[in-house]
Order: C-alpha cells, then structure tokens, then sequence
C-alpha cells in the first residue's frame, strides 16, 4: 500500500503528466487529514486530484479515476454496504440453474458440458461461489465482465468452453474502437477491440460484458457506474461518522480540562507551571487504565474540571449510521425489515416485502443472467433457467397459485358443461399445451354420443384421482371404481 499526502500530491500530478503508464500509479492512496496522526486514523482512502475539504475528499472516494477500486474496498469495511449487496448476490446465487427444453419445458439433466460447467466453472469457484462474485462485481462497479476459456482456433460453442472465469471489473480496460459511432453499430465487435487486464489481452469473441449503462454518458461504454452512486449522501454521512465514533471509543485528544478553584482576593489563581507538571506526571504514573492503576485520584490542589468531548450517546452516531444504512438499502431495493437494528424491530409487511424482493429485484436479475447465458452458449432449442421453487419464502405462493388453479379448473368445467368453451380453451388457459383429438376441439354441444362418453369417462376419472388424493385413498382404487 503506498502512502500520499497532500505535500506530494503536486509530485504525483507531474509524474502523470509526464506520460508514465497507469501501471506506474499505486491502486489506492491515502490523504491525511486534518487531525491525522500516525495511526492514520482520519485518513481517506480514494484517488483523484488533491481534496480541499472533506466532501470534496469523498466525492473522489466515489467517483475518481480509482472509484470502482473503492466500491470494493467499501464492500470490505462498511457493514452498510456490504449486507444489502450480500443479501441480493446470495439469494440470485441459491437459484437452482437449469437446462430445460424449449418444446416442453423439461429439464435436460444429460447434457454432460452443461453440468460441468455449471457445477464447477473454473478451478476457483464453485457456480454458486461464481454466481455470488458476478453479482458483486455488478452492484459494486456497475458492470460484470465474463470470460470463456476457448481456444480460439475452435467454433465458439459451449461444448468447447474449457473454463469460465469473472474478470475482476475494477481492473478491466475495455478497448474501444476509435471513432466509432455508437448508433450505427449493431454487435459489440463495432465498438470494442478487446479487453485487457494488465497484460493480459482477452478476445472479443470470448468475453460476455453484463454492464450499467451510466446516463451522463450512454454513448461510452467505459463510464459504466455503480448503482451505489445513487446513496451517495448516505454513504459521505457513514465516512465521518464512523471517524467521530473512533475517535472516542479511543479517546484520541482530551477529554477534558482540568481549571484551578485556588483563589484570593482577586479572584481565581491559574496554577503554576510546577503545579501543573506535578498534576501531570502525577495522574500518569498512578491513576490510568492499566490493573494496577487507582480507580480514584486525588489532588493537592483545589482543580475542577471541565468536560471538552462529546460522548457517544451525545452524539447519536447509531441513529445516523441506520439513517444511512436505510438510504443505501432502499437505493438497492432491499427490504427495510433487512437492516439490522438494536431493537430487533418485527414488520407487519415482511411476508410481502419478501415476496416482492424476489419478483422485482432477485428473480429479474437472476433471469437476466440465464438470457445471456443461453444467447452466448448457443443452444439448440434449449434455455437456460433460474429455478427459485425450492426458496421458502416463495412456498406461499405456490399455494395460493394451487388455490386460484383449482377455483379456475371448476369454473372452466361449468363453462364446457354448458357449452360455452371447448377442452382446448381450457387448457390454452391454464398454459398447458393443447390436447389433440375430435373431444378437444368440439364444444359439448357438438361431440357425437361416442366422443361424449369419452369425455365423460376422462373427466371422471380425473375428479376420481383428485378426490382419491385429497381422501389418502391409493389412485388404483379410485380407477377400479371407473
């Protein structure tokens, strides 16, 4: 880690100038702030140009040449940020990934180069260990870069991808095509020429961006920005906040003063330099913090004291950092009941809240993913999918779905028995694929005595199968009564 501050600062701006490469210049760098000592502990990490004051600091925190370094570094040190991108990347990663069958929606469990690399891409991650970091890297920088260990001098098919790997999108420098104009393009081979990772070149062909397009800037598409930048405000309060917190709890600087009550005719008499020395030295060497230090002190002299620091119930910083913990979630569309609070509060509306979280953030990122993966992976009439049924806080929805079908079942089957609709119509409702035969396209009206009877017989024994299960009776038994 190299060490800046702000009397080398102007030494650095030249050397860049100069024309030294980015792989001269450190990751991260430190300024010192006004109270820093050699602990750094009013330190903020960022990079940029030199700050002024301490927002001017942040604002470069967040949005420098290294702000995408820092996200990361924030996801590492500040709960605020890394519970709620936690709480989403978990949950997108516990789907259930599936290769199902376009013509009928059945899951292929054979396909043996699906399975491999959807079990263990890369030596390093398991997938739902590569699911959570792809969804990190996302939130965090505002783009996810994927790369596909292909050789090149083989077609780019799935079944020749030999790994897959995250390409850490803090360090990613996407080439872009000079002067190459966005609106007339139709592949991303018309924008950019490669990627590149410190030496390190990828091919176009094998890399698969997922990338925030940033409104200040939608033609470039190197300015992508973390969707963290909308808690901006929160995350400046967290930074001081946090610092003020520190700063007691270590009790850095006095606490207060001790004033002298000795007086005379005249009034109050400051004490001596002796006087004060003595104090000193006195407190240091037998009262403290230490086992054999006395708990009370005792002075010759007539002192008072003056308290000069505020404490931490004063300051509240616990309010203000669930303020901005509040902001940060809400920014990410993470439910309020999430965020952890002293006084373990319970919310009338987590069920819904839950069930929102899913259907509006987890289930719809999930579902971005297995799109992609399914142009990229260039299967014949197959999909990838994101199966979230085995999730708990779904389950009631399954139920009510089983309750809706079965109302909606009955209503159909007095509409067929009055002859207003046709089995067909039925089954189209319900989305389920169309029977074939006389019986499902005629209305009751229509069949002859022949296709009557079997229609009968078919929903006979339907409604005996259901009642069998609904009475615990075994399903043989139920067509032995047909």
């Amino acid at each position: 880690m190299t060490w800046y501050n702000p009397t080398t600062w102007g030494k650095d701006i030249a050397t860049r100038s100069a024309g030294m490469t980015a792989d001269s210049f450190p990751d991260k760098v430190f300024v010192q702030g006004p109270f820093g000592d050699q602990y750094h502990m009013n330190d903020y990490e960022y990079s940029g140009d030199a700050p002024a004051r301490l927002d001017r600091t942040i604002d470069n925190l967040l949005y420098g040449d290294y702000g995408r370094q820092n996200f990361i570094q924030l996801f590492y040190s500040l709960p605020e940020i890394f519970a709620p991108i936690n709480e989403i990347a978990s949950r997108v990663a516990d789907a259930t990934w599936q290769l199902r069958k376009s013509w009928n929606d059945e899951v292929d469990y054979n396909d043996t180069e699906f399975n491999r690399l959807f079990s263990k891409p890369n030596p390093l991650r398991t997938f739902k260990q590569f699911v959570y970091e792809a969804v990190c890297y996302e939130y965090l920088t505002g783009a996810n870069i994927e790369y596909f260990n292909r050789p090149l001098v083989l077609p780019d098919e799935y079944r020749n991808y030999l790994s897959w790997f995250n390409l850490p999108s803090d360090k990613v420098c996407i080439e872009r095509i000079k002067n190459a104009d966005i609106y007339s393009s139709t592949e991303i081979t018309d924008l950019v020429s490669g990627y590149k990772v410190g030496n390190r070149q990828f091919d176009v062909s094998n890399v698969l961006p997922f990338i925030t397009g940033n409104l200040q800037k939608p033609e470039d598409i190197t300015s992508f920005r973390s969707p963290l930048c909308g808690a901006k405000l929160a995350i400046k309060n967290l930074l001081p906040v946090y610092e003020a917190r520190g700063v007691i709890y270590i009790k850095r600087g006095a606490l207060g003063f001790l004033v002298s009550k000795k007086s005379d005719e005249s009034g109050l008499i400051s004490l001596t330099k002796n006087e004060k020395q003595e104090a000193q030295e006195e407190f240091q060497n037998t009262y403290g913090l230490r086992g054999d230090k006395h708990q009370v002190g005792v002075s010759s002299a007539p002192v008072d004291f003056i308290k000069t620091s505020m404490s931490i119930q004063e300051l509240q910083p616990f309010d203000e950092t669930l303020a901005d913990a509040v902001a940060i979630y809400s920014t990410l569309k993470v439910p309020r009941h999430l965020v952890p609070t002293k006084d373990q509060s319970t919310f009338a509306n987590a069920d819904a809240d839950m069930k929102s979280f899913y259907a509006n953030v987890i289930i719809p990122c999930a579902n971005r993913y297995a799109e992609a993966w399914t142009n990229k992976f260039k299967f014949d009439r197959r999909y990838i999918y994101a199966d979230f049924s085995n999730i708990p806080e779904l389950q009631e929805n399954r139920k009510e779905k089983a309750t809706v079908d079965k109302t909606m079942g009955t209503v159909w089957l007095e509409r067929w028995t009055n002859g207003v609709c046709t089995l067909n119509d039925w089954c189209v409702s319900a989305e389920l694929p169309k029977g074939s035969g006389s019986i499902y396209e005629k209305k009751i009206f229509d069949l002859t005595p022949e296709e009557l009877q079997l229609a009968k017989n078919v929903l006979n024994l339907k409604a005996n199968v259901t009642t069998s299960q609904d009475t615990g009776t075994t399903q043989e038994s139920s067509t032995n009564q047909l």
